[in-house]
């Protein structure tokens, strides 16, 4: 499990929109194109908070990944494999690559029918564990 620090922007019953730093390991790494990636993303996120609140987010690591390779190998691996028919049907060029096209939107769904199931999994979901600093205190510092 992955537990990360961010900021609430948004509130919309549980539902919360934090925004997180991207970690400081990711500085001198390169790995995804520094400058490519914004220093922030947003994340939709499920518990009880306020905008403004600093919180701790877990962020189940074995499902984040599975999820990764749902979204990136099911719709590769429908598109080659509606190619690879297209091919051995003899069916020329134009219509394999209709069925490669039309493998690749069949897997594009499957991932959003996955997708919506883990929405429902409690344990896949990124979750507040806790509220760290609330807006309430950083005013009563001031």
């Amino acid at each position: 499990m992955v537990v990360r620090r961010g900021f609430v922007k948004e509130k919309k019953g549980s539902l919360l929109r934090v925004c997180f730093e991207r970690p400081d390991a990711c500085e001198g790494c390169k790995g995804c194109a520094k400058g490519l990636v914004p220093q922030r993303e947003l994340l939709t996120v499920f518990g009880q908070a306020e905008v403004g609140d600093q919180v701790d987010v877990r962020m189940p690591e074995a499902r984040t990944l599975k999820a990764t390779l749902m979204a990136y190998a099911v719709p590769l691996l429908a598109m080659l494999a509606g190619l690879a028919v297209g091919f051995m049907l003899n069916c020329g060029d134009l219509v394999s690559l209709l069925l490669a096209l039309g493998g690749l939107a069949a897997g594009y769904l499957a991932v959003r029918a996955f997708e919506m199931r883990l929405r429902r999994d409690p344990l896949g979901r990124p979750t507040v564990i806790s509220v760290v600093q609330s807006r309430d205190t950083e005013h009563e510092k001031e």
